[in-house]
């Protein structure tokens, strides 16, 4: 797994039609590219659709609400974690932390996020449908 990451660090809410035309046309078609789509608005807008169906991006449906299983939701939730534990007292304190850690991510720590997935599936299953990240150390790419 060798693609490039971006975060886009911004003092406003993002919108879909910012975010999607930050990646581009060149991105979506230089790197093999998958989009996981929990349906929340941004993602649903018609300018995203319309960007995603034309650049042929391989759209994941996920279900809602289900931070256990998207990849992304535990880096976010492993970021908190560093963040908070490095206490930063300014707003660019704040901000290089969290491009330090963005920049952390190796393809490697990626994709054993994503290769989780299934391991995680089995056990909302086993909890029949229930939240598996309560109550349990959410700091592995495998939780």
């Amino acid at each position: 797994m060798n693609a490039p990451f971006k975060l886009i660090v911004r003092h406003d809410s993002a919108s879909s039609k910012r975010v999607i035309n930050s990646l581009g046309y060149e991105t979506a078609q230089s790197t093999l590219l998958r989009l996981v789509q929990d349906n929340a608005p941004a993602h649903t807008s018609g300018f995203t659709k319309t960007k995603l169906k034309e650049w042929a991006v391989d759209v994941l449906q996920w279900p809602a609400e289900s931070p256990d299983l998207n990849p992304i939701e535990l880096v976010w939730g492993n970021m908190k974690n560093a963040i908070r534990k490095s206490g930063p007292r300014t707003l660019n304190e704040l901000k290089k932390l969290m491009i330090d850690y963005w920049r952390s991510l190796s393809p490697e720590k990626c994709e054993r996020y994503v290769l989780g997935v299934k391991k995680r599936l089995r056990r909302v299953v086993e909890r029949a449908g229930g939240n598996i990240l309560e109550g349990r150390d959410q700091s592995s790419p495998q939780a």
